[in-house]
């Protein structure tokens, strides 16, 4: 069933025929590609076997996505900090070779990352529009707008991370996507995650991670001060660490009741079940549903890659679920095998005015 639905995916592209400027068909896809493993050397919640990567990038760029938002992405700066010996990491020979994030999308992708870690990168297919600044096709790794970081900066990795503070990698950014009718205002968001500190107490972020999706619907003053969505079309995606319904701050919710749902300006196209809730994004997210796609201007339906691995949806298994995972050890349970699943989703964006 899945390769099917990749097969239709794939034949339905990016490009095609010309288009109503009030019913514009945008693909859309979000996906995490880190993973779980942090203890890693050198590799820390990234994808390190290149042979891995290969086979993601190629699923990845079967789904012809229009825009592409990727979170955890092995940085090429990161890359450059150590040698890598072993031609079967990814890493390997990093000076000479395109950065792994372009191996991931290919050539046809404008690309950018935020301004902090450059872990958190944009695509835009060349077929669909230019991003603001960027040359079509072209690679800039800090080329995504991105505020200061709301609280002081800490490490989630090296464990030095609680509630008063923010994680270095965690972002949000942002880019104005140039397209033959109007701007596309494109929000990337992968704000501040739990986690355990330095006592091994267990944390929720939610200070920092508020006041960072604060800043992507209205703005922190003094930290970027304007709001990363625009005034006209806008869409947001990401890996938003927090589920609106089931785990959520009294602030993070206040947030999304505010600009989300019925009666605001964005909607939520994330799937959800016949009772209403939202499809679980993670492997072990304990039901959780932390990956979300917001818009404005554009009705559409969505697809979370990975329900029929935990149940729920059958046809929509993750998108590495062919991987020859013989050639791993602990096969499909291998700790650094991606632990969200994708969302793919198909849109049709009003761009008829600014």
């Amino acid at each position: 069933m899945k390769r099917s639905v990749l097969l239709l995916l794939a034949t339905t592209a990016c490009g095609g025929d010309a288009v109503s400027p009030d019913a514009v068909p945008v693909r859309v896809l979000t996906y995490n590609i880190g993973n779980p493993d942090a203890d890693l050397p050198n590799y820390a919640l990234r994808l390190r076997d290149q042979d891995y990567e290969d086979y993601m990038g190629a699923q990845i760029r079967a789904v012809g996505a229009d825009i592409v938002f990727h979170q955890e992405v092995l940085s090429p700066t990161h890359c450059a900090t150590f040698t890598e010996t072993d031609p079967a990491h990814t890493c390997y020979d990093s000076a000479s070779r395109p950065p792994p994030i372009r191996r991931v999308l290919g050539d046809d992708y404008t690309v950018v990352c935020d301004q902090r870690r450059h872990v958190e990168c944009i695509g835009v297919h060349v077929d669909f529009g230019t991003i603001e600044g960027v040359e079509p096709g072209g690679f800039v790794v800090d080329g995504a707008y991105t505020p200061p970081l709301p609280l002081a900066e800490c490490d989630w990795a090296a464990g030095t991370c609680n509630d008063t503070n923010c994680d270095g990698e965690s972002t949000v950014s942002a880019v104005t996507v140039l397209t033959e009718f109007a701007p596309l205002r494109v929000v990337h968001v992968h704000p501040n995650a739990a986690g355990v500190d330095a006592n091994d107490d267990v944390y929720t972020g939610a200070p920092c991670r508020a006041l960072q999706l604060q800043q992507a619907f209205e703005g922190v003053d003094g930290f970027g001060d304007e709001p990363l969505v625009a005034d006209g079309a806008t869409l947001m995606a990401g890996d938003f660490n927090m589920d609106p319904v089931r785990l959520a701050s009294d602030d993070e919710e206040a947030l999304w009741a505010r600009h989300v749902g019925a009666g605001n300006r964005f909607t939520d196209l994330s799937p959800v079940d016949e009772n209403g809730d939202q499809h679980a994004t993670r492997r072990a997210g304990l039901g959780l549903a932390i990956d979300h796609v917001l818009t404005d201007r554009a009705p559409g339906t969505c697809t979370v890659w990975g329900d029929d691995y935990l149940g729920t949806d059958p046809g929509t298994l993750p998108l590495d679920e062919d991987f020859d995972w013989t050639t791993k050890p602990g096969g499909e349970f291998w700790i650094d095998r991606t632990d969200h699943f994708a969302i793919s989703c198909d849109l049709e964006f009003d761009l008829s005015q600014p």
